[in-house]
């Protein structure tokens, strides 16, 4: 989104005589800001300790493991131009949300035993437009559990769990040759 542009002086001008002109709206006032409630001085007082931080280190849950982007520079450009080296390829079309998963798993980890680098997982687009048209008079689904492209939607949540994150370094979507907006490449841990 672009910055919006500050008024010039003759637009300011301008406004300055509109406010002028305007009247406030009788009978209902602004609520008076609440006022902050004081702090509590006992849970203010914080230790530290180097051992209070250590404390602190241990407690704390685990960091998410999200796949990370391709780290090299050279290979994400790779990506970009789709000139990728594509070692195994899985097609999720016909899957479920769930069997997918089970499929997306099973394949990658296949693959990573076997030394495959980079794989092609083809999750599909979703419905096509025709399929659209027929769903507009349906029903609203505010969870979108009707909305085409489902595993497109559940991929990248997908490599962010624990489960992908030990076998996968990195995703991007696939280049138009191979799949474009309907697949994703897959970078393999070595």
């Amino acid at each position: 989104m672009s910055r919006k542009r500050g008024l010039r002086p003759e637009e300011r001008e301008i406004w300055g005589k509109v406010a002028r002109t305007v009247k406030p709206l009788g009978g209902k006032q602004a609520p008076a800001p609440a006022e902050p409630p004081a702090p509590n001085r006992q849970a203010l007082q914080v230790e530290t300790s180097r051992e209070a931080f250590s404390r602190f280190l241990e407690a704390r849950a685990p960091a998410p493991q999200g796949a990370a982007r391709p780290a090299e520079r050279g290979a994400e450009k790779k990506v970009r131009r789709g000139r990728v080296e594509i070692e195994a390829r899985l097609d999720l079309h016909g899957h479920t949300e769930a069997s997918g998963r089970r499929a997306l798993l099973s394949f990658l980890a296949r693959q990573r035993e076997r030394g495959a680098r980079t794989v092609l997982v083809i999750t599909g687009k979703g419905a096509s437009a025709r399929a659209l048209e027929d769903r507009r008079f349906e029903p609203w689904d505010p969870e979108g559990r009707r909305l085409p492209g489902v595993l497109k939607r559940a991929f990248p949540r997908w490599m962010g769990e624990g489960d992908f994150a030990a076998i996968v370094s990195g995703y991007a979507p696939a280049h138009a040759r191979h799949g474009g907006s309907g697949a994703y490449y897959v970078m393999l841990r070595g």
